[in-house]
């Protein structure tokens, strides 16, 4: 190896792995509200289609952690999150925050990686493409209860 690489790899490797530490606790917190958001009052088809986006969120933070437990690494927890509101609304709109700010990074990191390994930059490709899907569905579920919403 040479002086480049190994400056490269000093530079960019713990960085990437950091990043995608901090992506995988956001997303593990994002499914654990979910899944709480989900039992706490909201309509019975709407909390339903709530816990299947957290599951959809959870089988992308196994992934995040079976890519961090090849290095040695887990996932951190946030530092800070939304409030979680007093109402069906505020509480979805939390985790809409949370999901679009998620995706976006993620997608980042997608091509970030994809120069570094190109199949853990595919894989989050793929990730942030169905996280993003998942944010459309929450963002219509958070229009449904909003109060200000017009019928």
């Amino acid at each position: 190896m040479g002086l480049f690489e190994k400056l490269r790899a000093r530079i960019s490797g713990p960085r990437l792995i950091d990043e995608l530490e901090t992506l995988a606790g956001q997303c593990e917190a994002l499914v654990n509200r979910m899944r709480l958001h989900a039992e706490r009052g909201l309509y019975p088809a709407i909390a339903n289609e709530v816990r299947a986006i957290a599951e959809q969120e959870a089988a992308h933070e196994r992934i995040l952690r079976g890519i961090l437990a090849e290095s040695g690494r887990w996932p951190r927890p946030p530092e800070n999150l939304p409030r979680d509101g007093s109402n069906n609304w505020e509480r979805l709109s939390g985790d809409l925050e949370i999901l679009v700010q998620f995706t976006l990074v993620l997608q980042r990191q997608a091509m970030r990686w994809e120069s570094e390994h190109p199949a853990i930059g595919e894989t989050l490709n793929k990730i942030a493409s169905e996280a993003s899907d998942s944010e459309f569905k929450l963002r219509r579920l958070a229009a449904k209860l909003d109060p200000q919403a017009l019928d």
